[in-house]
């Protein structure tokens, strides 16, 4: 509907009835345009207006100023539900009984939603582009952003994985065994992201797991405590944890071997260790 009134307004069409068929109304201003010259940039131009009337509102404020864990959840949640995110937003806790029971889908653009990338300004124009061209209206899009924000709001303010993970890169590289492991974080976004950046794959993975508290919180205090007994047992054996710094390639060639030995990088380099050892002559003591 937007098109067709800017065509009116913009080309002098004088506007018919109502159930006028949309298809009479382009075909009038393809007549208009290939008649007069100053037209060419129209498309151009009609578009701009689209999507400034989308943002007008100041619904999609918060993608400009959110920060990267914010953008990170945003984009996965809204890839899992892109075929009813106003649904998947929609629980008691967050909006009245009427408007549960009577909301309609809302379809978030699958074109705008196609791809995963790393980069904080694409994943920013991601999730504007997904609304934009989404067949919401600005009312359902300015409802379902309202939603989202308050949604994150209460994820955020969670700190406990947050402040669990460090730096620390066993203790990073640990968690994300124990949980793919355990069959959690399978997720093939979450896969990619930790490819990555593994600490915010973590952290991004439980704040997807908001959907659902109990499972959360379980799985928090079973990943700490296994996480304790880990280390108690290391220390019993004489294993110390190390932490050293490699290069992106080498990082990832040491995360691909691992991936296709089916071992941890703890395992993997030290049987590297032990085979080139074994190479030079050094006598290994178990």
């Amino acid at each position: 509907m937007f098109y067709i009134n800017y065509l009116q307004e913009n080309l002098g069409i004088k506007k018919g009835s109502l159930l006028e068929e949309p298809v009479l109304i382009f075909q009038r201003a393809d007549e208009k345009i290939a008649s007069e010259r100053g037209h060419s940039d129209l498309a151009k131009k009609m578009k701009k207006a689209f999507i400034n009337s989308r943002k007008e509102n100041g619904a999609l404020d918060w993608v400009k100023e959110a920060e990267p864990r914010f953008l990170y959840w945003a984009l996965i949640f809204m890839k899992k539900h892109k075929k009813d995110i106003h649904g998947a937003l929609s629980r008691p806790m967050l909006i009245d009984r009427p408007n549960r029971v009577g909301r309609k889908i809302k379809t978030i653009s699958e074109k705008e939603l196609n791809d995963l990338s790393l980069d904080i300004k694409r994943i920013r124009e991601e999730i504007e582009n997904s609304f934009i061209f989404s067949e919401m209206s600005n009312t359902e899009v300015e409802d379902v952003n309202k939603l989202l924000v308050e949604e994150w709001l209460e994820i955020e303010s969670d700190k406990r994985i947050v402040k669990w993970i460090t730096d620390n890169e066993i203790q990073i590289e640990w968690a994300w065994d124990y949980l793919t492991y355990q069959h959690f974080f399978r997720d093939r976004l979450l896969r990619f992201l930790a490819k990555s950046d593994k600490k915010q794959a973590l952290i991004t993975g439980f704040d997807l797991l908001s959907e659902n508290l109990d499972k959360k919180d379980l799985l928090i205090l079973n990943m700490k405590r296994a996480w304790s007994q880990k280390k108690f047992r290391d220390k019993k054996s004489g294993k110390k944890p190390y932490s050293i710094s490699l290069t992106e390639t080498a990082k990832g060639m040491l995360d691909e071997l691992a991936d296709r030995k089916g071992m941890r990088i703890n395992e993997l380099v030290e049987t590297l260790i032990r085979e080139e050892g074994e190479r030079y002559g050094f006598e290994i003591k178990d």
